[in-house]
């Protein structure tokens, strides 16, 4: 975890370390008290704890403490966790995913008392997602990145389902509905293209992605509940991370963690270890 990051930034109180722009400190605790809930739920759930920092940025020090591009796209790497400390112009266009009769579904789920329509509580979620790949760090190879972009929309489902419920229609509504997208509009729509520009499409590109496999997480956690996340967690934990007997072939067989990995033989085990369901999923994403 690279601390010299939180240079120039205003530590904020929370019960994890939580740094902040000028200007965004109170953003920055109600993210931090998020994550916070959210860490100890994972916590508890996947029996680890590792070591993090959460990052609430303005615009102008996203360019030199981010690590993605493109300003608003939280992300999280080597134990930091980054998110935007205002809000991005291009949150509100996602909203356009969505079909023209669901118009109304958006407005009334994410629209302020002023009619203006805002993504910002629904991005103030998403560092959750972050979270759960934090918890992935240097103990889980998945062998498809989409697999571990499931993984940590399940962690998010499940946090705010089973602690955060009273938040559950503003972090399933806009996925829902742009899952519905053929997504016709972007260049990369199969789950090869994916795997091959993960690190280079462009943001709306990449959410329309991720807000499918956020409608997957939320249907896994309706038939499967948390086991789910904790299972697929365990499927690809590193041998020498894990802590089960080494005689248990989950830990041992390494091949499970390559990325040549015939997609039926995944299909196959995550159908046997996961949850039929994702079986059948990861055939047809």
């Amino acid at each position: 975890m690279d601390i010299a990051l939180r240079e120039g930034l205003i530590e904020v109180a929370g019960s994890l370390p939580t740094y902040a722009s000028v200007g965004v400190e109170h953003r920055a605790e109600a993210i931090g008290r998020i994550a916070a809930s959210s860490y100890e739920y994972l916590a508890q759930l996947l029996r680890r704890r590792p070591e993090i920092q959460i990052l609430v940025l303005s615009e102008a020090d996203w360019a030199t403490k981010g690590r993605a591009a493109l300003f608003g796209l939280p992300n999280a790497g080597e134990g930091t966790l980054v998110v935007a400390g205002t809000e991005a112009p291009w949150w509100t266009d996602l909203a356009e995913m969505a079909p023209d009769h669901a118009k109304a579904e958006i407005n009334r789920v994410y629209a302020g008392s002023d009619g203006v329509l805002s993504l910002a509580r629904f991005f103030d979620l998403v560092a959750v997602h972050e979270v759960g790949h934090v918890f992935c760090g240097g103990v889980v190879r998945f062998p498809r990145l989409w697999l571990g972009e499931l993984f940590a929309n399940l962690a998010l489902h499940a946090w705010v389902a089973e602690r955060a419920p009273e938040h559950l229609a503003t972090l399933v509504t806009l996925p829902r509905l742009a899952a519905q997208s053929p997504g016709t509009q972007f260049e990369c729509r199969t789950r090869d293209e994916f795997e091959q520009h993960y690190t280079s499409m462009g943001g709306p590109n990449y959410v329309w992605y991720e807000f499918r496999l956020q409608a997957e997480a939320a249907r896994l956690f309706d038939l499967a509940g948390s086991g789910v996340a904790r299972r697929l967690f365990e499927a690809f934990r590193t041998r020498t991370a894990a802590t089960v007997d080494e005689t248990d072939e989950m830990a041992t067989e390494s091949s499970w963690h390559d990325a040549e990995l015939d997609d039926a033989v995944l299909a196959d085990r995550l159908a046997a270890v996961v949850d039929p369901t994702l079986g059948e999923f990861s055939l047809a994403f």
